[in-house]
């Protein structure tokens, strides 16, 4: 089953430089597992409780295991002063999991 992930962030704007690393070491790692970001918004306006953090972005893995590679990964744990440097905000979360169309195509009929 494909798992959607989400993650809440607000870039730093006096650090683009870590932002850029930060990016260009994560994209390939998403690739390597097949995962591919599928969404991404601005967040506007929080109407109720502690301001929001400025970006939602969907990222869609296969699988639950594609996920805890690219976050137990050597080259992930070793972003963690760059993450710290290019992000105010950084949160992520497991969203769902939802069948694959393949998954779907090869039920039978009800």
């Amino acid at each position: 089953m494909s798992v959607l992930v989400f993650a809440l962030t607000t870039p730093n704007p006096n650090d683009i430089e870590a932002l850029n690393i930060y990016i260009g070491t994560t994209k390939p790692l998403l690739e390597e597992v097949g995962a591919e970001i599928i969404q991404g918004f601005e967040i506007s306006q929080t109407i109720v409780g502690e301001a929001l953090p400025d970006v939602v972005t969907i990222v869609r893995y296969p699988d639950r295991a594609a996920v805890d590679r690219v976050f137990e990964s050597t080259e992930y744990h070793a972003l963690r002063s760059i993450r710290e440097r290019a992000f105010l905000k950084y949160q992520i979360g497991l969203v769902l999991e939802q069948p694959s169309q393949t998954e779907l195509n090869s039920q039978p009929p009800a």
